[in-house]
């Protein structure tokens, strides 16, 4: 049986024009981080603009010696506008090295960048913690060490895809009341700095293929053999839009520009963006939503 305990706060917010009410609405499973709780459900109402409904679960395959909890979550945040019974996007982001804290993970990757586009675009964000996550003894170590086998991570995909299916069931969005089913999922992957070693994983096990996101981007994240090891698995074989953003004269730059060597011709689904000057680490991972437009036409 599982159990969920359940967080409702309403913010007021008012100016001279209008009067706006903004209720975050925040599920969480028995067992997980209840230091993740307080930490998204802060950040929330610290940056978020619009109303919404997160789900913090222990990750299918979540189980870790090395984790303070000994169990890996996942966040799935629904913002209230978002249509589950329509054709949706869910975008899911691998954190970098340290990952899975308010200001960096949350607020200024995720929350500020996906908050402006509630509205105007029909989605989910999915946030897997990693196991190089703060919350373990391996914040800067573990890189790709998750989801070993095939089928492992297309495990997490159904485990997601019930909490959103449970969503529609429950009534909890007024645009999702009528229907009890979900529309068709266009997934979207973006592994920030380490997160790019889960990339390279799921490349080689297959999985990421078998999800078959319309798009794949690369945040300043393709160290040592990544994306070759992602392009020799399956990626190279599928028809996926892979975008890669790299800072320039840094190590991702250097292996991406080594790893474009082997081909004469740059595939039509292979995207290399360098940044120059006035381009840092950090800034890459704020603001590739709009640099990759994740949320934007793939085809």
């Amino acid at each position: 049986m599982k159990y969920f305990v359940t967080l409702l706060w309403i913010v007021l917010s008012t100016s001279l024009a209008f009067s706006q009410t903004i209720v975050h609405t925040v599920h969480w499973e028995k067992g997980v981080n209840k230091k993740v709780v307080k930490e998204w459900t802060g950040s929330l109402d610290k940056v978020s603009t619009v109303s919404s409904t997160t789900y913090i679960k222990k990750k299918v395959g979540g189980k870790d010696k090395l984790h303070r909890k000994g169990h890996r979550d996942v966040i799935v945040w629904i913002p209230k506008d978002t249509d589950l019974t329509k054709d949706f996007i869910a975008v899911m982001w691998f954190h970098g090295h340290y990952g899975y804290v308010p200001q960096r993970t949350f607020e200024d990757r995720t929350l500020k960048q996906f908050v402006p586009l509630v509205g105007s675009k029909n989605f989910v964000v999915v946030i897997p913690e990693m196991p190089w996550s703060v919350h373990t003894s391996t914040p800067t170590k573990r890189n790709s060490l998750l989801w070993l086998k095939p089928g492992d991570f297309m495990n997490f995909v159904s485990q997601v895809e019930s909490v959103l299916l449970n969503h529609v069931e429950s009534g909890a969005s007024d645009v999702t009341r009528t229907k009890s089913r979900l529309g068709k999922i266009d997934y979207r992957v973006v592994g920030h700095s380490a997160g790019g070693s889960t990339i390279k994983r799921l490349g080689i096990t297959g999985d990421l293929c078998k999800l078959n996101p319309s798009i794949v981007v690369w945040s300043d994240s393709s160290y040592g053999l990544w994306l070759q090891n992602a392009w020799d698995g399956c990626l190279g074989e599928s028809n996926i839009l892979v975008k890669v953003f790299v800072q320039k004269w840094l190590s991702p730059w250097k292996r991406t520009t080594a790893f474009l060597g082997q081909f004469q011709d740059m595939p039509d689904n292979l995207k290399f963006y360098v940044k120059n000057k006035g381009w840092s680490h950090k800034l890459i991972g704020n603001n590739i939503v709009r640099l990759s437009d994740l949320l934007g036409e793939t085809k």
